[in-house]
């Protein structure tokens, strides 16, 4: 099978069924100490009074002025509280919640995963988590729990923090990822999860969630932030935007109608055609076996219109509504 076939097949599994992904980072921080719950309320941007043990909620660190910092799924333990980031990140969430710790008796820490995780995900991810002892209900409501597998203790978390759906596992191995291929949840290509990404328009950290981006304008405000908690970082820009104004740019979807089959140096900016001044940038893109090349794009908000069409460098693209096939 070729590549693009390959691409092609498990963009379909996910869209009907389930996929597994290995992660070599888990991408967890646990904070504890007496009083680290009150900090997490000051810094982050959900109430994490309200959440219960085994609960989970995706929040944000914001910088003072809102613009985007750290996105993470914050679960509640009974005298911690576990951060998952995506992978990779785990080691400078710490590192930037360790600063608003310093006065106090608590600390963050990255959590220690030397086989690393695995994501499932895809359309049917709770029914392969819940034939390996996955609680269905728990999960997808975005709590976790713990529990064993193998004679193995393990955690399973309900948010995959790749940007489509799904449950992460940790603490199993590689006999787990041959138990869900043996049940139709076979490994996919990173590639495969990136375009479901992009195909769906959820944004990602360090391409369309940048220190240059504040969450109403990538469309993750409502889900990572609450309006009625108190002061938190970042709380007054986020709280006059709410109240008042309105992003001046949005996140879209994009087509490539003319260029090269291959990822153009990103961000990539563009703009109206016969015009040199940049409307938007390309933050993400990808190549699909049959749609060409996909994308999201930050634009202005005269040019979040579908079939606005859009160039830069010999590339030419229109915007386009989610999903983007």
């Amino acid at each position: 099978m070729s590549h693009e076939a390959r691409i092609a097949e498990e963009l379909d599994r996910l869209e009907t069924g389930a996929g597994s992904l290995h992660l070599a980072d888990a991408g967890l921080v646990r904070v504890s100490g007496a009083g680290h719950r009150d900090v997490l309320q000051r810094v982050l941007s959900q109430d994490l009074r309200t959440l219960l043990p085994g609960g989970g909620r995706l929040t944000l660190l914001l910088a003072p002025k809102g613009q985007f910092r750290a996105i993470m799924a914050a679960f509640s333990g009974a005298d911690d509280t576990l951060l998952m980031v995506p992978p990779g990140r785990k080691g400078e969430l710490a590192a930037a919640l360790r600063k608003y710790l310093l006065l106090s008796r608590c600390d963050a820490e990255p959590v220690p995963d030397h086989e690393g995780a695995t994501a499932i995900v895809g359309a049917r991810w709770a029914e392969a988590a819940a034939a390996l002892g996955g609680d269905a209900r728990v999960l997808k409501a975005g709590g976790w729990h713990s529990g064993t597998l193998g004679g193995r203790s393990v955690s399973w978390f309900g948010r995959s923090m790749v940007g489509i759906s799904g449950a992460v596992l940790v603490g199993a191995g590689e006999e787990v990822r041959q138990t869900l291929h043996a049940q139709g949840a076979r490994p996919v290509l990173p590639q495969t999860v990136e375009l479901a990404r992009i195909r769906r328009g959820a944004p990602a950290w360090g391409a369309e969630l940048t220190q240059a981006v504040l969450p109403p304008e990538v469309g993750i405000d409502d889900e990572t932030i609450s309006y009625s908690k108190g002061c938190y970082i970042g709380q007054e820009t986020m709280a006059r935007m709410k109240a008042f104004g309105h992003p001046t740019r949005v996140l879209v979807g994009v087509r490539q109608l003319h260029g090269e089959p291959t990822s153009p140096g990103l961000p990539f900016p563009l703009a109206l055609p016969a015009e040199a001044k940049a409307r938007g940038v390309l933050t993400s893109w990808g190549w699909h076996p049959d749609h060409g090349g996909v994308g999201l794009t930050l634009v202005r908000c005269a040019q979040a219109i579908a079939g606005t069409r859009l160039a830069g460098s010999g590339r030419d693209f229109e915007v386009a509504p989610f999903p983007l096939w």
